[in-house]
């Protein structure tokens, strides 16, 4: 039988692997705690890193919006709420605190926020909305301060119900106010392009009647035809350089007279003030130009080589108080004129066209040194302010 030592040692011995195996599992515990608070630090690493990657994700997708002036939002049908991102309410003129809007009512911030006669798009697009997943809008929106913007962009459906009604959507916008501008500016151009060619068309169709009136052959018809074209040719090219916002009358005077004479020589004399004609006006004075000069080559003072011309202009008012532009155009050192025996076009353009399209008074001296000319016209063929340019 054992005895008691030996009871004694199996005892000890029990308690000895007992304690190892206790050790043992401690220290397994531990190891496991210690790899468990690694895995948890890698994990929130990870985490922290994912986090840090989606908000500046999120960073550069508000930048990215704000950027190309576009704003998004979502709505719930269901529930009757909206939420806005603040690029979405910027874009709205909103100032929803939390961001968070109303579906339907007179709470409706979205429906609010849109022109008066766009309002109505609202209904079409919750029907659009039943019908299909996606579709396109345009828009405007007032903000509180009046100002009016051009929205364009798309809804999204992005839950329905089992009926097939749209329950949730995305919608996303963006800023075509400039865009819409210009879609105007090219309208308006159009039309002005229109309006103006049918007045030039006019013009050239009464260039070539009263030229065809008073030319005794063809060949004079097409020699003083193809001059007075490119007269008026001369005063476009003026309007043109000035994107058609006026013609600088000293620049459209010498553009006239390049074809007769040097302009810089001292038989030409042009004094006046920085003065700017409209477009009609510039046409009209660019003819009257035309045919003085082309009369004084012919029979006054441009004729001879001692002659010359003096061009001036000036401000002032007439009797009525009204202001008015005196044009006035002085041969001198030619031989004696007399009055034409008969009224050809070039008197007529001189005459009663500026008369008629200036509503100017003209007045003609025939006198023994040379012709003199002069028109008093409104002010209202000035240009006093730049206006937006139209090409």
């Amino acid at each position: 039988m054992p005895t008691q030592e030996d009871e004694e040692e199996l005892l000890r011995s029990v308690a000895l692997q007992n304690a190892k195996s206790i050790l043992l599992a401690r220290q397994r515990a531990e190891r496991e705690l210690i790899e468990s608070k690694e895995a948890l630090e890698r994990k929130t690493e990870e985490l922290t890193e994912s986090n840090r990657r989606l908000r500046e994700s999120e960073a550069r997708y508000s930048t990215a919006l704000a950027a190309g002036r576009m704003g998004s939002w979502e709505t719930d049908l269901v529930a009757r709420t909206r939420i806005w991102t603040k690029e979405g309410m910027a874009l709205f003129g909103l100032t929803l605190a939390d961001g968070r809007g109303h579906v339907g009512g007179d709470d409706d911030e979205y429906r609010s926020a849109l022109h008066l006669d766009d309002r109505h798009l609202v209904q079409r697009f919750h029907e659009l909305a039943d019908k299909q997943d996606s579709f396109t809008s345009e828009y405007r929106v007032v903000w509180p301060d009046g100002t009016t913007l051009w929205l364009r962009g798309r809804g999204q459906v992005v839950a329905r119900a089992r009926d097939g009604k749209a329950q949730r959507l995305v919608s996303i916008v963006t800023d075509v106010t400039e865009r819409k501008a210009a879609e105007d500016h090219i309208q308006f151009l159009m039309h002005e392009i229109s309006h103006r060619s049918k007045n030039l068309l006019m013009v050239i169709q009464s260039i070539a009647r009263r030229t065809a009136r008073s030319a005794g052959t063809m060949e004079d018809f097409e020699s003083r035809f193809e001059r007075r074209l490119q007269g008026l040719a001369a005063s476009h090219d003026v309007l043109v350089s000035k994107n058609w916002q006026g013609a600088p009358l000293a620049e459209l005077v010498r553009q006239q007279l390049v074809p007769f004479v040097e302009v810089q020589s001292s038989r030409f004399e042009l004094a006046g003030p920085d003065t700017i004609v409209t477009a009609e006006a510039a046409q009209t004075i660019g003819l009257a130009i035309h045919e003085l000069a082309t009369n004084a080559i012919k029979y006054g003072a441009l004729s001879e080589p001692s002659g010359g011309v003096s061009i001036s202009w000036a401000l002032g008012e007439n009797a009525g108080a009204s202001p008015q532009l005196l044009l006035t155009w002085t041969e001198r050192g030619g031989p004696p004129v007399l009055p034409p025996s008969r009224k050809g076009f070039g008197h007529v353009v001189i005459g009663e066209m500026v008369e008629r399209s200036l509503n100017g008074r003209v007045t003609m001296e025939f006198a023994v040194e040379g012709l003199k000319w002069s028109v008093s016209i409104p002010a209202t063929n000035l240009v006093t302010d730049q206006q937006p340019s139209l090409l």
